[in-house]
């Protein structure tokens, strides 16, 4: 069947996200590599470990108080507000400002100190370098700039700032978490000083505090000392304002006035509302019986005039001589003395309650006028009261203003007054915020450089470097390094692959197919010459072209070791189609006047004064000739084709040797000519985007590909990386190759 490739054999598969195999070989391939480069840093970084001095930390730790230790509450002179964690984290910046560690070079004296002051070692040195370089150099004094001149406390103050910044990088503060307490550590060359430093620091810093708080307490006493002479001055001004005032108006005491005027207003108040109930009463009965004065029945019908007292017992006695005559008339007749008796009585009756009702009507009129009397009266008692009220209200609320200023004053007073007895007492009372609860001793082991550490970190560091390095070497390694990459990559199927061969100055024998020590090369030729004769089987095809991308990929070898292989089994001829830079010739020792192809195509000679039979192996070889000046007319002329067509009449097979694809376009151009085309690349040398264009054209060109060879793979290097080359080995065929006896010139293997 005809291998068919699309224009996409080309593109790589998809590939696996983590290919551990490839990872393990990948590090294998470049173990020696990274040992060395990690062994190298580790060695560099114990000697720069081992140059480095010995450095001690001593470690303090001091307690920040929550609250202070005090004689009496003065919490508010101080502003401490120990509620909040901004307290704790201002005291530990406190601890690290340039005020508390220039206090402690200035009383350790740190500035004379070597360690903290380098200049007074190297001093001496540079001077002395100086003068000699300007001395022999004259010229350069006119180069030198004068430098300014500084007065002594620029230089104290230069020489202090260089001091602090060495003495910065030496100090740690460190707060202890969820705790009060804090470390403090100093870490210097030797370990007295280090203590000393760390002690000096928190003894230092409850020093600084005390002398803030003696300061803020001293001007606090001062401040309110001064104030209260001002306060109480403006409390006696407004006491004898006040009394003025009390003269003036003839008052003792205003809020019992007030009161009393308050509670007569009010009992007038009620005394006016009874009064008016009274009266509006009044009107209404009196309104009520004048509209039902003819009629007594109406009148005794009203239920305030029914409820009277006097009218309720006549109406009383008018129904029981009702009752009596109800009671009798069941005995006696009308004209009996009794009923007249009963008849009389109730009449009587009748005639009180009407009189008592007219009457009773006469005295409500009565009632209304005395009733409008009253109410009229208690109103202008009340407007009276009130205007006298209105007025005690205006003295009472300038009472109350004066009084006001005056008890704002005293509360002043008092308060300042209360503070100053405070300060007083307390401005003497030295109370400190923090204590050591473990004070800094001389350490006995040094804390840096920790030499173990460095070493152990330089090497696992340079060794993932390394490791790092080699990964990225061989993601950026395009070429084929195993034969695997090249069906993977290409798409196309893999003839065979060619070992490496070592031979003298890198130059391979022209018969090493038939050497007996190099039997990895001659398998490998077999291998191809099986690929390609399964790839043509079932296809009348006969001549091919061997052709790579670039020079030195091994095509020339590649073509006749393959027609070495053919020619065993079938009769094989040989021709050298590169009639630029041809080569077939020499490889065979052929002289330089040997006719060629370019005499069989000019006409110069015939085919068989240009064929040339090999005896070793019994193929036919037809060189290039005389190197023409037109090769590519040549190869594209008719006789080239007539010529082809003939051989391929009386050969099995026609092996065809070409140009380099990327060189010049003289493959491109036989392969139109010929049935099939074998491409060669050259291991770990052509990049695979090189060879993918030149496999894409000739697919683009409709070229049938039988396959590609892999030439110069080391099979000992893909054995242990790739796994290639296994077999060789279990064949016995991978055993070190020596240089071949055979006596025939040696060519490169890359020609």
């Amino acid at each position: 069947m005809e291998q068919k490739v699309s224009a996409t054999a080309g593109m790589p598969q998809m590939e696996q996200l983590i290919d551990i195999k490839q990872i393990w070989l990948t590090l294998l391939k470049y173990k020696w590599r990274i040992l060395f480069f990690s062994l190298m840093v580790t060695a560099i970084a114990s000697l720069v470990a081992l140059s480095k001095p010995s450095i001690y930390t001593a470690t303090a730790t001091l307690l920040i108080e929550s609250k202070q230790a005090k004689a009496v509450s003065v919490e508010e002179v101080y502003g401490l507000d120990t509620r909040i964690n901004e307290y704790f984290l201002t005291q530990f910046e406190i601890l690290k400002s340039d005020s508390i560690a220039l206090a402690v070079i200035r009383k350790l004296d740190l500035v004379n100190n070597p360690e903290f002051n380098p200049a007074l070692v190297q001093e001496d040195k540079l001077l002395d370098l100086s003068v000699d370089i300007y001395s022999l150099l004259p010229f350069l004094n006119g180069l030198k700039k004068p430098a300014p001149e500084l007065s002594a406390e620029d230089e104290l103050y230069r020489l202090e700032q260089r001091v602090l910044a060495i003495f910065k990088s030496k100090l740690s503060i460190s707060p202890v978490r969820k705790t009060q307490l804090v470390n403090i550590s100093f870490s210097s060359v030797s370990p007295t000083l280090a203590a000393q430093v760390a002690n000096e620091v928190g003894n230092v810093y409850i020093e600084s505090n005390l002398d803030s708080t003696m300061q803020v307490a001293n001007k606090a006493s001062g401040w309110l000392n001064d104030r209260l002479a001002t306060l109480k001055a403006e409390l006696q001004a407004s006491e004898a304002k006040l009394q003025d005032f009390l003269k003036q108006e003839g008052l003792v005491d205003i809020a019992g006035v007030g009161g009393l005027a308050s509670q007569e207003l009010n009992e007038l108040t009620s005394q006016l509302n009874k009064a008016r109930d009274r009266r509006v009463a009044a009107e209404s009965l009196y309104n009520l019986a004048k509209s039902s004065t003819q009629n007594v029945a109406q009148i005794s019908a009203v239920p305030e005039i029914t409820n009277h007292p006097v009218i309720r017992d006549v109406k009383l006695a008018v129904s029981n001589a009702e009752r009596k005559i109800s009671d009798l008339t069941k005995r006696y007749g009308p004209k009996h003395p009794k009923m007249k008796a009963a008849q009389a009585e109730l009449a009587s009756a009748e005639k009180n309650l009407d009189r008592e009702l007219r009457q009773l009507v006469k005295g409500i009129g009565s009632e209304v006028t005395a009733a409008r009397q009253a109410e009229n009266t208690i109103r202008g008692e009340i407007d009276s009261r009130k205007a006298e009220f209105q007025e005690l209200t205006v003295k009472t609320a300038r009472y109350s203003e004066f009084q006001r200023e005056v008890d704002s004053n005293k509360q002043l007073y008092d308060l300042f007054l209360n503070r100053y007895k405070e300060t007083s007492a307390s401005s003497d009372f030295g109370s400190t915020i923090a204590r050591f609860t473990d004070v800094a001793h001389q350490p006995l082991l040094p804390s840096a450089p920790k030499r173990k550490l460095i070493v152990l970190m330089a090497f696992v560091a340079s060794f993932g470097f390394g490791c790092v390095v080699a990964f990225v070497l061989e993601a950026l390694n395009d070429t084929f390094t195993s034969a695997k990459q090249v069906e993977h990559i290409l798409g196309v199927s893999l003839l065979g692959v060619l070992p490496l061969v070592k031979a003298k100055k890198d130059k391979v024998p022209t018969y090493i197919y038939y050497d007996e020590k190099q039997r990895a090369f001659s398998e490998g030729v077999r291998t191809i010459r099986t690929g390609y004769m399964l790839s043509n089987m079932n296809h009348d095809n006969k001549s091919v072209i061997v052709t790579s991308s670039e020079p030195s990929e091994g095509k020339t070898t590649s073509a006749i070791n393959l027609a070495f292989g053919l020619a065993q089994l079938e009769k094989t001829i040989l021709i050298d189609c590169d009639l630029r830079r041809p080569a077939i010739g020499r490889r065979f020792d052929l002289p330089s006047a040997q006719p060629g192809l370019a005499n069989l195509i000019a006409g110069t000679h015939t085919f068989e004064e240009c064929l040339v039979k090999d005896e070793v192996s019994g193929l036919d070889i037809l060189s290039a000739g005389l190197v023409p000046p037109n090769p590519q007319e040549l190869l594209a002329s008719e006789r080239f084709t007539v010529l082809l067509d003939k051989l391929k009449q009386r050969y099995a097979r026609i092996v065809l040797d070409t140009a380099p694809c990327q060189a010049v376009s003289d493959a491109y151009l036989l392969s139109q000519k010929v049935d099939s085309c074998i491409l060669v690349t050259r291991a770990e040398h052509t990049r695979t985007g090189v060879v993918k264009q030149t496999l894409g054209k000739l697919v683009q060109q409709g070229v049938k590909i039988d396959g590609v060879i892999l030439n110069r793979l080391n099979l000992k290097k893909a054995a242990k990386y790739s796994g290639h080359g296994s077999y060789y080995e279990y064949y016995g065929y991978a055993e070190k190759a020596t240089p071949s006896q055979v006596p025939i010139k040696q060519e490169s293997q890359s020609a």
